[in-house]
C-alpha cells in the first residue's frame, strides 16, 4: 500500500494552486492554513487565464503568483472540429503544461519541494506536469464520482454534472475530491463533500451554486488535511470503475471514499458509513 503522498519534512505541507476562476477553492485552503499554519501553506498560484478573479486573491493574500495566457498559445478544445485539429490542439496543450512544469520546477529548486497541486483549473492536463505529480494532484468535481452505470462507468463525469444528476432523477448532489490521472474524472476519489437536497423550482445552476458554498469547502478542507497528515494511501485493489481503493489510516475506504455526513461542522468535519454493496448504483 503506497501512501499519498509520501511523508515529507517536519514542515507545512507546501501546495500550488491552478485557477481559473473566482478563487473560491483557493479561498477554502487559506482559512484552513490562517487556522492551522503547522499543516498548510499555500506557496503558489498559477492561471490559465490573465485575468482570472483567483489572482486577485492571491495578491491579497501575498501569494506569488503567475498569470498564463493557455488561450492564446493553444487555442479553443471547442473549435477543434476534426480529430486532426484536436490532436494538435492536444500537442499544444502539452507543451503548455510541460513549460509551466519547468518552471514549476525551477521554482522548487530555490524553494524546496511542492508537496501538493490542486485544481481549480479549466483545463485537460497531460505531459510532464501531470506525470510528475501523479498522486499529488487532486481536483473538485461537482458531481458524486461513486455513482455508476450499469457497465460500472462513472455516469456524473464531464462539465456539466448537476444538471445530469437532475437528468437522471438524482434528489441530491455532492462535490468529489479526486487523485487527478489521465482519465477524464476517473481517479481515485478520497472524499465527497456533505450532500445538498434537491429544491423544486430550482435551476441547475442555482443548485450548484449552493453546492460550491456547501459540499465544496467540506470536501476540499477534508482531503488536503487527511493527505497533509499522511493518512491516505492507495491499495492495489480496484473498484469496479477501474479506480484504485483509497486506504483511510490503513483501512480500504468504499467507492466514493469518505462521505463526509449533512451538515459537517470543519474543522471537526464528521464522516457518514461508505454505501454498502450496491449501493451507488444506478439501475
Amino acid at each position: 500500500m503506497r501512501r499519498v503522498p509520501a511523508t515529507g519534512p517536519d514542515r507545512p505541507f507546501r501546495t500550488a494552486v491552478l485557477v481559473s476562476a473566482t478563487g473560491a477553492n483557493l479561498r477554502t485552503l487559506l482559512r484552513l492554513q490562517e487556522a492551522e499554519p503547522k499543516v498548510l501553506e499555500v506557496c503558489l498560484v498559477a492561471s490559465h487565464a490573465p485575468d482570472v478573479p483567483a489572482l486577485q486573491v492571491a495578491a491579497e493574500a501575498g501569494i506569488e503568483a503567475w498569470p498564463g495566457d493557455f488561450d492564446s498559445h493553444c487555442g479553443l478544445r471547442s473549435a477543434a472540429g476534426t480529430a486532426a485539429a484536436l490532436q494538435d490542439y492536444r500537442d499544444r496543450a502539452r507543451r503548455w503544461h510541460d513549460r509551466l512544469d519547468a518552471e514549476l520546477a525551477g521554482w522548487e529548486r530555490r524553494h524546496g519541494p511542492i508537496d501538493l497541486v490542486v485544481l481549480a483549473y479549466h483545463r485537460l492536463i497531460e505531459g510532464n506536469l501531470l506525470n510528475r505529480f501523479a498522486g499529488r494532484m487532486i481536483n473538485m468535481h461537482p458531481g458524486d464520482l461513486s455513482i455508476l452505470g450499469e457497465d460500472g462507468s462513472r455516469l456524473l463525469v464531464g462539465r456539466d454534472p448537476v444538471r445530469l444528476a437532475f437528468d437522471l432523477g438524482c434528489s441530491q448532489t455532492r462535490t468529489s475530491c479526486f487523485l487527478v490521472d489521465e482519465s477524464l474524472d476517473g481517479g481515485p476519489v478520497l472524499c465527497v463533500g456533505p450532500p445538498v437536497r434537491r429544491q423544486p423550482g430550482r435551476s441547475a445552476d442555482e443548485h450548484e451554486a449552493e453546492q460550491k458554498l456547501v459540499s465544496d469547502p467540506a470536501a476540499l478542507t477534508w482531503s488536503v488535511r487527511a493527505l497533509a497528515e499522511g493518512r491516505i494511501a492507495l491499495a492495489e485493489d480496484r473498484h469496479r470503475d477501474g479506480s484504485r481503493v483509497v486506504a483511510l489510516d490503513g483501512v480500504g475506504c468504499p467507492l466514493g471514499g469518505v462521505r463526509l455526513a449533512d451538515g459537517a461542522d470543519l474543522p471537526e468535519w464528521l464522516s457518514a458509513p461508505g454505501p454498502r454493496a450496491g449501493e451507488g448504483v444506478l439501475r
